[in-house]
């Protein structure tokens, strides 16, 4: 018996190493085109041409379910842009960041209730850009559209430390749009958008859960819809209204050509945008 786990326990092992070799590998041989990455909760990558940029990177490993597919390190001698949208430890992780900030060059976008925390990391204000809701700016290129994010908290309530500095990005790459919302309810900020062609939104009990998750996506009608903040973190009673996704019970509410359009991604997938 003891020979026998220890044989799956070798597979699992040579499988994680695999997985982040794979993911990493495909982004670096990529040469045109764009394409996304998931590597679990809200942390995407996202290449287009040359640029690399992701959002919301939480990479350790101590309480994942798996492995991230791809380290801190591995991202370092890519990464253009590192967006954050608040500073919650599963999106700002410490961890990920001071990796970033001594093994890279890339930039750090982030709003202003995140300062606080990347000067206790010692990130320097020459590698910060300030994102503030509703204020259009450009940067490498990719025009970037702030939004208002209101985090949410269980039992459906808003969060009592919900900062309206918070922000979600709504991301203009090489004529594609990509919306990134962060850790928010949905708001008529979303609604007012004209055209998303990759949606990334969050089923969780402290997000957008389910209905309004489908109002969401049937109004924005994307191209690409890619649930997140889910199956990336073990859930227990105590985090389950942050840990626990319900991709499956939005998709079932989706018409035919929107299901079509839905992508449940395990951590480390890649999906082409065309």
């Amino acid at each position: 018996m003891k020979k026998v786990f220890f044989f799956l326990s070798v597979i699992s092992v040579s499988f994680s190493v695999f997985s982040q070799t794979a993911m990493i590998d495909q982004i670096k041989n990529q040469k045109s085109g764009t394409s996304v990455w998931w590597a679990g909760q809200d942390s995407w990558v996202i290449k287009s041409g040359d640029l690399v940029i992701a959002t919301d990177l939480f990479l350790e490993d101590n309480g994942r379910i798996a492995p991230s597919p791809v380290t801190p390190e591995e991202l370092a001698g890519i990464l253009d842009i590192s967006f954050v949208t608040h500073a919650h430890g599963d999106h700002f992780e410490e961890y990920t960041s001071r990796i970033l900030l001594e093994k890279s060059s890339c930039i750090f976008v982030m709003p202003e209730s995140c300062l606080a925390e990347a000067h206790r990391m010692k990130i320097p204000d020459s590698r910060i850009v300030v994102a503030k809701p509703r204020e259009p700016f450009e940067i490498k290129g990719i025009g970037v559209a702030p939004l208002r994010a209101i985090h949410g908290n269980s039992g459906f309530a808003i969060y009592y430390d919900a900062n309206l500095q918070d922000c979600g990005y709504l991301l203009t790459i090489n004529g594609k749009t990509f919306l990134q919302p962060g850790d928010t309810y949905l708001l008529e900020d979303h609604l007012f958008i004209k055209k998303v062609n990759v949606l990334f939104v969050s089923p969780t009990e402290h997000n957008m859960y389910i209905d309004p998750s489908v109002i969401l996506i049937n109004a924005l009608d994307p191209d690409y819809i890619f649930p997140q903040h889910h199956s990336t973190v073990e859930v227990n009673p105590e985090n389950r209204f942050w840990a626990k996704g319900y991709p499956e019970e939005v998709m079932i509410r989706l018409s035919k050509s929107l299901k079509e359009r839905y992508h449940i991604l395990q951590p480390g997938d890649k999906m082409e945008i065309k």
